[in-house]
């Protein structure tokens, strides 16, 4: 499966289960910091987490061993055989350019709102910027800008709560979360859950904003002000923050709703072992079941394994590791100018990663070469093997100042795209 597929799916997975949590437990609390910071976490740590390396308890000298002598993967591309690749190609593409969409859409809104800055009337506050201009037709804010239609009077009762929502909205920085949501949901735009995350923080941060004007015993008169300007309000755009953004019911609710609760502590609390069971998750996933076991391979078939050479000690930890004369860099141009991809393989759409164990030996030789772990067949292996056996002499390991023969593991991957 593709890599980029794979990311996409387990971020998917996290999101949901974290978004889940939220709906039963956090959602419609009147703990609104809380939740906010929750979403926004959420998201992150849905993007962070298929990203997570977190090596499970066992043996420290052989998880050593394999972390320090196991070269990059190095990969073998067909080049075209497999009757999927122009598909996935394709399906690519059509996801970049729905990606570059939503994009665009973000980008043409910013355009608009610095148009709508332009050619309004400013009037400048020690905390935020009054826009005036007609085409506004209910109050919204985005940063430090609170946009304005001239007709409404901002001393009267109405337009003092629209004006304190709004420098709500601009004190709290919700437009920053904002931001930062249309690009997640823009990039990754086909996992669900960041799009319901997005919408259920916009409704935080009114809910957020809500608690300012209807502090002091305004509650009644805000609510009320609020259904009435919600009677005749347009639909909520990109990026801005409305003061009569629906839904209004639930901003009605939470108004009026005790700011403590049963179990609040406890529902906070416990998302922490869900957290921790998702990392859990993540470090158990990391194993790859077609790696090699560090000192105890699992042996290959004797159709694929080479005779091995007269046995000395043989070291997996040694003070100076063998390496490829040249480096890395030397031996991918090594294995691209003589691996070939098998004809029987490509015919049969045969394709893994092999992974070829060899002892480099104190003369810098290689010998012992063998294939570990999962076989794959269709003549995978014997390239991999022949293509090892042919190696150069490697500059052999040192310990304690001697050359000695040194175990070591090349992973070849073959792909066909």
């Amino acid at each position: 499966m593709s890599p980029i597929l794979m990311y996409l799916l387990k971020a998917a997975l996290y999101s949901g289960l974290l978004f889940a949590y939220y709906c039963v437990a956090l959602r419609n609390q009147r703990q609104h910091r809380w939740n906010r910071a929750y979403l926004l976490t959420l998201t992150a740590a849905s993007l962070q987490l298929p990203l997570v390396r977190i090596p499970l308890p066992g043996d420290a000298a052989a998880s050593s061993a394999i972390l320090r002598y196991t070269a990059a993967a190095f990969e073998v591309n067909g080049g075209g055989a497999s009757g999927n690749a122009g598909s996935w190609q394709w399906a690519w593409i059509a996801y970049a350019l729905v990606a570059a969409t939503l994009l665009s859409r973000f980008g043409y809104a910013i355009w608009q709102l610095r148009n709508l800055i332009r050619g309004g009337r400013r009037q400048v506050s020690s905390t935020y910027q009054l826009i005036l201009h007609p085409s506004v037709s209910s109050p919204f804010s985005f940063f430090r800008y609170i946009f304005w239609n001239p007709g409404t009077e901002t001393l009267s009762a109405e337009g003092r709560h629209m004006l304190q929502h709004e420098q709500a909205h601009i004190r709290k920085g919700h437009s920053w979360d904002t931001l930062f949501m249309e690009t997640v949901t823009a990039l990754c735009w086909i996992n669900p859950f960041f799009h319901l995350v997005k919408k259920e923080l916009s409704i935080v941060h009114e809910f957020e904003a809500d608690e300012v004007p209807a502090g002091n015993g305004q509650t009644a008169a805000y609510a009320e002000n609020l259904l009435r300007q919600a009677l005749h309000a347009p639909s909520a755009q990109l990026l801005i923050h409305h003061f009569s953004q629906p839904p209004v019911k639930r901003r009605i609710m939470m108004l009026t709703r005790h700011s403590k609760t049963r179990h609040a502590a406890i529902r906070k609390l416990m998302a922490l072992p869900l957290a921790a069971g998702i990392l859990f998750a993540t470090s158990c996933t990391q194993q790859d079941p077609a790696a090699p076991v560090a000192e105890t391979p699992s042996p290959a078939p004797e159709a694929v394994q080479s005779a091995p050479t007269a046995s000395n000690e043989i070291f997996t930890l040694v003070e100076q590791p063998p390496s490829f004369i040249g480096g890395d860099e030397a031996l991918n141009v090594y294995l691209g100018d003589n691996i070939r991809y098998p004809k029987e393989a490509i015919d049969k759409d045969t394709k893994g990663t092999i992974f070829v164990q060899f002892v480099v030996r104190a003369d810098g030789s290689i010998s012992d070469v063998k294939t570990v772990g999962k076989v794959i067949g269709s003549g995978l292996e014997q390239e991999s093997i022949r293509v090892v056996k042919n190696m150069p002499k490697w500059k052999a390991g040192k310990q304690n100042g001697k050359f000695v023969n040194v175990q070591f593991v090349l992973p070849i991957r073959f792909v066909l795209e």
